[in-house]
């Protein structure tokens, strides 16, 4: 009888509709919460790139200065308020030939908006190998061959290429072994820029 009494009142459909609104509203609260969990500056990576993975904390590079193809001299630390981009190469290593192409064509697109590259190879013949490579693929962008004053920083390496990309204050920011892609790196290129 009072199972009746309260299926049949007006009170049983109130509180099936509180109920109701009550489910429904939080519901919609979980929603934001979803959204506010994802991070927020996560890059979407090129799935036909390595990964310009982000470093884990702020760390400077160390300082060198070395002699380009050209006969001009490049310093690490003059290139503070640009973006730069280190890729550590050999003529010898098909994936640095992959990627070639995509560097020449970000350099040229980058060159003139606070973005120096380097190209440091590690080729133990020197220019007489490092030259021809440069002319085959229209390399635009400073190359130098390390003595090992670089290695001596920056090495032991995982394998090459090996890629940094540095931020206006010096800073290392993100880092790839393998050949990256245009996609891959102009993202990052993008953000550190707007920086």
């Amino acid at each position: 009888m009072i199972r009746q009494l309260l299926f049949d009142s007006p009170f049983y459909f109130l509180l099936l509709a509180f109920s109701l609104v009550l489910i429904s509203c939080s519901s919609e609260n979980k929603k934001p919460e979803k959204e506010s969990a994802q991070i927020e500056d996560e890059l979407p990576h090129d799935p036909y790139s390595a990964p310009l993975n982000a470093a884990t904390q702020e760390s400077k590079l160390a300082d060198f200065e070395t002699e380009l193809l050209n006969g001009e001299s490049f310093q690490l630390s003059n290139q503070k308020g640009k973006v730069v981009l280190l890729n550590i190469w050999a003529t010898w290593c098909p994936p640095c030939e992959e990627e070639t192409p995509d560097l020449v064509e970000l350099y040229e697109k980058y060159q003139d908006k606070d973005v120096e590259f380097l190209g440091i190879s590690i080729d133990e013949q020197g220019e007489s190998v490092v030259q021809p490579f440069v002319e085959k693929y229209d390399v635009n962008y400073p190359i130098t061959i390390d003595d090992g004053t670089i290695m001596d920083k920056y090495g032991p390496l995982m394998g090459v290429p090996t890629t940094y990309l540095i931020d206006k204050e010096g800073n290392l920011r993100y880092f790839a072994t393998g050949a990256v892609t245009k996609k891959e790196i102009e993202l990052r290129l993008e953000k550190l820029l707007e920086e």
